[in-house]
């Protein structure tokens, strides 16, 4: 495979043969006087990930061009490893995934088969630029997609198959990308690695508390149960009836009230309800995802997020909105729409993008 193309695909399997034939190893990536742009290149892509949602394709000439491209990729997840924020990889992984539908559209459809290969989806060519997908892969990749023309009642369905468009399934390589990246993410990394690139994850760590610390003062209002959103509401339901939620529904349960404004008492007051409710685990477990214990206060999950975990229960058709991606947005837009707001419009309100958009540009 050219150079190039790995340059603008360094997912792919054949860039690790690649940089082996290059002499390239482990610590010359990080410490080499030879790397050192690539190393540069490696932080810039992943400020651009985090600051402006996408990686930018750099002018490329040469092989030296493409061998600093490919090590920035390497370089991008060594930090974003690193600084191991839930945020920041979303964020990266997102960014990586769109840059790469992108970049796909001018790719014939044999390298698309190929990709599709690479990322264990079981898809196979067809005529007029198609290709047949196994409906259990096109589930779980279509999940978020909220508009009518993804549900799978509206696709052709034959012997488990269904026939896409090469739009379609660009998409679809988006979103099994973005899953790939935030699973192999974070990497384990040595003391080499971090103090390769302390600056780089120390600035990072600034931006992303600062845009954490933009989040919070957005403010969500006095807390009004009716403006939950399906999955908030019927874990809270459940509590109600006594029923034991599962570790990420109590996550992502307590992470949405205390952003909406709750205080560890009175969401120790919801629990209280539970069969194993034992007070003292409790408290421990609500202050340290709001960071009173551990001093990192973890914001809510996204949709996709919670889908993956199975707690994306009954959604609603404000649920199912293709800009719907988060469940601090859904309790906003509601809040609007209450005061007579324009959160009913057809498209997303620009201030109501919670920061781990993983649902972005479908």
């Amino acid at each position: 495979m050219e150079p190039r193309t790995l340059a603008l695909f360094p997912f792919l399997p054949e860039v690790s043969v690649y940089l082996r034939q290059q002499g390239v190893s482990l610590d010359d990536i990080i410490s080499s006087p030879t790397y050192g742009r690539a190393r540069e290149l490696g932080r810039e892509r992943v400020m651009e990930a985090f600051l402006e949602k996408e990686v930018r394709e750099h002018p490329m000439t040469s092989d030296i061009d493409y061998l600093l491209e490919i090590l920035s990729y390497i370089v991008a997840r060594m930090i974003v490893s690193s600084t191991a924020d839930e945020m920041l990889i979303e964020q990266y992984a997102l960014a990586e995934a769109v840059s790469t539908r992108k970049r796909l559209a001018d790719q014939d459809m044999d390298f698309l088969s190929h990709i599709t290969e690479a990322l264990e989806i079981n898809a196979s060519l067809e005529e007029d630029e198609q290709m047949r997908i196994h409906f259990t892969d096109y589930l779980k990749l279509s999940s978020q997609m909220r508009a009518k023309e993804w549900s799978l009642v509206s696709q052709d369905l034959d012997a488990g198959y269904l026939v896409l468009e090469k739009k379609k399934i660009i998409r679809l390589v988006q979103q099994a990308l973005s899953d790939r990246i935030k699973k192999e993410l974070p990497l384990p990394v040595n003391d080499d690695i971090i103090d390769a690139f302390t600056s780089t994850i120390d600035d990072l760590r600034i931006e992303v508390e600062k845009r954490k610390e933009e989040f919070r003062k957005e403010g969500f209002g006095r807390i009004s149960f009716l403006r939950l959103p399906p999955c908030m509401k019927i874990m809270l339901n459940g509590l109600k009836k006594g029923e034991n939620l599962p570790h990420a529904g109590r996550f992502a349960l307590t992470a949405f009230l205390h952003t909406v404004g709750m205080d560890t008492e009175q969401i120790l007051a919801l629990y209280s309800t539970s069969p194993d409710f034992n007070v003292n685990l409790a408290r421990y477990q609500i202050e340290h995802i709001t960071g009173k214990l551990s001093g990192v206060e973890y914001l809510p999950q996204s949709c996709h997020t919670m889908v993956s975990q199975g707690i994306c229960f009954e959604p609603d058709s404000l649920c199912k909105k293709e800009w719907m991606t988060h469940p601090l947005s859904y309790y906003k837009i509601k809040g609007k729409k209450r005061d007579g707001g324009k959160g009913s419009s057809k498209s997303a309100p620009k201030d109501n993008k919670p920061p781990t958009d993983d649902s972005q540009a479908s």
